[in-house]
């Protein structure tokens, strides 16, 4: 495999802020299945991310919403998501808080405007009482760094994707609560092929839609609490786009 020529495999950075690891096996795991040499790099900011695949080619990519829209615009093709999961917005802020008696402007922390949970969490702002013009937004790159900003103190409130917020443990949520959410249930991660992968587009839906009954495959999902993967086709992505014009 060495002398094969190497395939690039991208994933959204909040996905691997928490769980790199599996996604490196997840990586060899589909090496093995696809017979190729694949890279994964992971990066550490969604913009970076988003840049780094649209500036080479990459073959396969789990991108979150917005990215996938930008990247079907350059002949990626979505194939498969994680059954059930969903892209929301939580906004955070520190156990007890009060809104109406925070001093604006308000700083809110956000992983990047590139991405669907902040255009998510500005339709929450009203339930909260806010006016975009009330908070001052700083960009995090990812949303572990914009819950470390509400503990810490350097910003009042966050927008979180609600996996992120999920997988952290009740002792690293300690202190914080969840004001509001987004329930909306249109939007979510997908597996993008590239447009050299064109020619591969059902065989790497068929391996990724089989990992359920795969044993090693079904570990790699636990570990990532992926129910199972199913087939998506292109309308998935219209109806995001619909929602970000609602």
């Amino acid at each position: 495999m060495l002398n094969l020529p190497v395939h690039h495999f991208s994933v959204c950075p909040h996905d691997t802020a928490k769980k790199q690891t599996i996604w490196f096996l997840l990586n060899t795991y589909l090496q093995r299945k696809l017979q190729v040499r694949m890279r994964f790099e992971p990066k550490n900011d969604v913009a970076a991310e988003c840049d780094a695949v649209l500036a080479s080619p990459h073959h396969l990519d789990y991108a979150n919403p917005m990215s996938a829209m930008r990247y079907a615009d350059q002949g990626y093709v979505p194939v498969a998501r994680a059954t059930g999961l969903n892209d929301e917005t939580f906004v955070v802020a520190r156990e007890g808080a009060n809104v109406a008696q925070m001093e604006r402007p308000i700083h809110l922390a956000s992983a990047s405007e590139r991405v669907i949970i902040h255009h998510l969490g500005l339709t929450l702002l009203p339930r909260l009482g806010l006016r975009q013009d009330d908070v001052t937004v700083e960009f995090s790159g990812n949303y572990v760094n914009a819950l470390n900003a509400v503990s810490n103190g350097s910003a009042q409130l966050a927008f979180v994707f609600n996996e992120t917020w999920d997988s952290f443990s009740a002792a690293s949520r300690q202190g914080l609560e969840v004001l509001a959410r987004t329930e909306q249930g249109q939007a979510f991660h997908t597996f993008m092929v590239g447009p050299q992968w064109i020619d591969r587009l059902d065989s790497v839906r068929e391996i990724l839609c089989d990992m359920n009954h795969n044993p090693a495959g079904r570990e790699i999902l636990d570990e990532l609490e992926f129910q199972a993967i199913e087939p998506v086709g292109a309308e998935a992505l219209e109806n995001m786009r619909e929602l970000l014009r609602s």
